[in-house]
């Protein structure tokens, strides 16, 4: 039985982690939130404030995870003081970190996609702070840390589809980016693929995201069809513009059945 530590259990992708690892009998599963409650065992989850770090060392010491999953936001700073603490944490153990990085990594270039073998570079606070974050673990844990890169994530009661759903609702405008190229992945397909590469320690940097690309028109075109709304208020917007997308390089490390198109990822979210 290994313990497993997920930090931002109560968001999107956390709480799509911690439903696919309670599914396997091999790891005992905890969690920290910060408000939102988080649906697992009382006796495992527990409030983490990042503006207090005080308290991380205590949650550290008290489950003695082996293998700790970070899918953390708020302040930049107080993730990188955290994230280091945690990363000479686990060095002590041999333990791994999986930590949940972006495609704002690459948002300085977007005259492509970008591969996991391919160097950041950043224009954003976000990206930078992101960037800092990966050199910093992978400083201290080398091959115990692993980088999981994420697209535009989706999910049926993801915030972005919530908001979409909102704006057709109230016949809101809904702004389209129609010389933007992007990728996507859900919070479902997240966590199996997490799963996947704890199970079989797999290592390294991973790009979790859909086999593909596609334009942001086409992807919000054929959601707000497939979600039934034919007379949508859309503006087009052309000031951005290029890709905004990462691929990779080691799909053929998972089965087949964990592939994925942004086709596959529209047809989810309107069924």
């Amino acid at each position: 039985m290994h313990k497993v530590l997920v930090l931002g259990g109560s968001g999107l992708v956390g709480k799509a982690i911690i439903t696919e690892l309670n599914k396997c009998k091999e790891f005992e599963t905890y969690a920290t939130y910060f408000q939102i409650p988080i649906p697992l065992n009382q006796n495992r989850i527990v409030k983490l404030n990042i503006e207090g770090l005080d308290n991380i060392n205590s949650i550290l010491n008290t489950i003695e995870p082996e293998i700790i999953i970070s899918c953390l936001r708020g302040n930049y700073d107080k993730q990188l003081i955290l994230h280091t603490k945690i990363a000479e944490y686990l060095k002590k153990s041999s333990g791994r970190l999986y930590f949940c990085s972006t495609t704002n990594v690459f948002d300085n270039d977007l005259t492509k996609p970008h591969y996991e073998d391919y160097l950041p570079s950043s224009c954003t606070e976000y990206g930078k702070f992101k960037i800092d974050c990966e050199k910093r673990i992978t400083g201290i844990l080398h091959d115990n840390a692993c980088i999981l890169r994420l697209p535009q994530v989706w999910g049926k009661d993801s915030p972005r589809m919530k908001e979409l759903l909102k704006s057709l609702t109230n016949n809101e405008k809904v702004i389209i980016y129609p010389k933007l190229i992007l990728n996507t992945i859900t919070d479902v397909v997240i966590a199996k693929k997490v799963s996947y590469i704890i199970q079989h320690n797999l290592k390294g940097i991973f790009h979790l995201a859909a086999d593909d690309i596609i334009s942001y028109k086409d992807l919000y075109n054929e959601l707000i069809m497939g979600l039934g709304f034919n007379n949508a208020d859309m503006e087009e917007n052309f000031e951005e513009e290029g890709y905004f997308a990462i691929l990779s390089k080691r799909n053929n490390e998972f089965p087949e059945q964990l592939g994925l198109t942004n086709k596959s990822v529209i047809t989810y979210l309107i069924n």
